[in-house]
């Protein structure tokens, strides 16, 4: 009971269809506390850890001299007087400031038993993408270039806590008018249009990037507070505080788990596409729903394989997510399954054979297309088309981008094939969120965007394709540039499991 009273004291609106006292930032899978954090809450983490702990945690109030140049009260008041338990904890080291953040993380990871979440201090780029609020030219968290609000009943008042001359700071509020001598409580002002309060002004917010802080302080003239403005600390200050961003790495279950696919005669006539008397395609990529049913029923045995998603690791930001979630959370059973190789893929065609003729007692072939069947079946019936849609462009008369790809990439960039440390590179400096240029960042459902004249979903873009006993894929993922949407591209491939590739099977009929 101890605990959870402590949980509803740090997060009085926790709901576990969100996270409590956070706004999203990016997505649905990072959010950041509405609010730097307070000294009421840094209490409640000293007091919920061992004693040598919390000493070793404890602010070091003795720095509030080093600004007023003599003895103040503040030493004294400031960290533990009722008065200030609603105002921004500072004094703080980066090291307990990352200690506060694991030991959250902990917390809300007991609380959340059906969920992970990862509690840390926010990159620089996620901390100016937030105090942007979704304006991508914003100077200032709250838009505009001037420091006192332009219109309305406040029409004349400072948006943040900042000193506007030498000696502001000390103790003249009547004179700054901004209802603040030193720091302010952290939901003072106005928050920015994601709902965060003080992004800039009040204290200067530590972030992921040691020695760097953001946003300028209470004691700052106004350039501080600009948005690319960096300053350097590297101690424990009285100007200095750091609020939290929380990354999602684990999905919550369902409460109730998706029926399983029942393989039918209605499925497997829904799930092929005809194209001639002999050849029948898959309408979409084999889903990780499909090819975990093969793994659960072991009706084929998986060659030494283990699904753990560690191929996602470190290849994009947040890709955490999908390492602990891709292969078997409900919300991707719709997606295609990546991380295989060739000889997975090739034991999954025999398993899906068997599955067949158990329905139908007949005997077809099920594998992977060859190259010209491939190509066969990405053309729609459309003879010297470039792309599966037909046409020359990548767009549709409304400008949406018709398959999931990386527009990011220009023609002249290069990765080579599907190295991890040059995706990773990459990525670091193209990627940006969930819902890309195309509509997706990462992968897409397998009956995203817009199907060919035969009903085939993304037979460019998505997940890179493998061809029969080729050494390439055919119509690009959603790393590729543009180029590799092309029906006859061809993209270098060393047949082993990768977050880009996956596959699609065809049937043939023998006369």
């Amino acid at each position: 009971m101890k605990f959870l009273n402590l949980i509803l004291l740090l997060f009085p609106f926790i709901s576990l269809a969100q996270i409590p006292n956070c706004v999203p930032i990016r997505g649905e899978y990072l959010y950041m506390s509405r609010t730097e954090v307070s000294n009421k809450k840094y209490i409640n983490f000293l007091e919920s850890i061992s004693d040598e702990d919390s000493i070793k945690n404890r602010p070091n109030s003795a720095m509030w001299n080093s600004v007023f140049k003599s003895e103040t009260p503040m030493v004294e008041y400031y960290f533990s007087h009722p008065a200030y338990q609603n105002y921004p904890v500072v004094n703080v080291t980066y090291e307990q400031a990352n200690s506060y953040c694991e030991w959250l993380t902990k917390m809300l990871n007991n609380y959340y038993k059906n969920q992970k979440v990862l509690i840390r201090l926010p990159t620089e780029k996620e901390w100016k993408d937030a105090a942007k609020g979704g304006n991508d030219f914003a100077i200032y968290p709250w838009g505009t270039e001037t420091m006192r609000v332009k219109t309305g009943k406040y029409q004349g008042q400072m948006q943040a806590n900042f000193a506007r001359g030498s000696g502001d700071y000390l103790g003249v509020s009547g004179v700054l008018n901004d209802n603040a001598d030193i720091t302010a409580p952290v939901t003072a002002y106005w928050a920015n249009d994601f709902g965060l309060y003080n992004m800039s002004g009040n204290v200067s917010e530590m972030i992921s990037e040691k020695g760097i802080v953001k946003g300028g302080s209470w004691k700052n003239r106004a350039d501080y507070l600009r948005i690319d403005k960096q300053q350097y600390v590297y101690s424990a200050s009285p100007e200095v505080g750091f609020r939290y961003v929380v990354e999602i790495v684990e999905l919550p279950q369902p409460k109730k788990q998706p029926k399983p696919l029942v393989l039918n005669k209605k499925f497997f006539k829904q799930y092929f596409a005809e194209i001639n008397d002999t050849i029948s395609v898959g309408r979409f990529e084999v889903t990780n729903e499909l090819f975990q049913q093969m793994i659960s029923l072991a009706k084929v045995q998986v060659p030494n394989r283990d699904y753990d998603g560690t191929e996602w690791e470190s290849v994009f930001p947040y890709s955490q997510l999908w390492m602990n979630n891709y292969n078997s959370h409900p919300d991707f059973y719709n997606y295609p399954v990546v991380n295989v190789d060739l000889t997975d893929a090739e034991a999954f065609c025999r398993w899906f054979k068997n599955a067949y003729f158990e329905v139908f007692n007949e005997k077809v072939e099920i594998r992977l297309p060859s190259e010209q069947e491939w190509e066969l079946a990405a053309s729609g019936g459309k003879s010297g088309s470039p792309y599966p849609w037909g046409g020359p462009f990548i767009r549709n008369s409304k400008g949406c981008y018709l398959a999931n790809f990386n527009p990011k990439m220009s023609e002249d960039e290069n990765v080579n094939g599907y190295d991890t440390l040059s995706l990773n590179n990459f990525f670091q400096s193209h990627f940006t969120d969930l819902h890309d240029y195309d509509g997706e960042a990462v992968i897409a459902p397998v009956d995203s965007y817009f199907h060919n004249d035969f009903g085939l979903y993304n037979m460019a873009g998505n997940v890179a394709e493998m061809v029969l006993d080729s050494n390439y894929t055919k119509g690009g993922s959603w790393k590729s540039k543009s180029y590799y949407l092309q029906i006859n591209s061809e993209e270098k491939w060393d047949k082993q499991a990768n977050p880009f590739t996956g596959f699609r099977v065809v049937m043939i009929r023998k006369p």
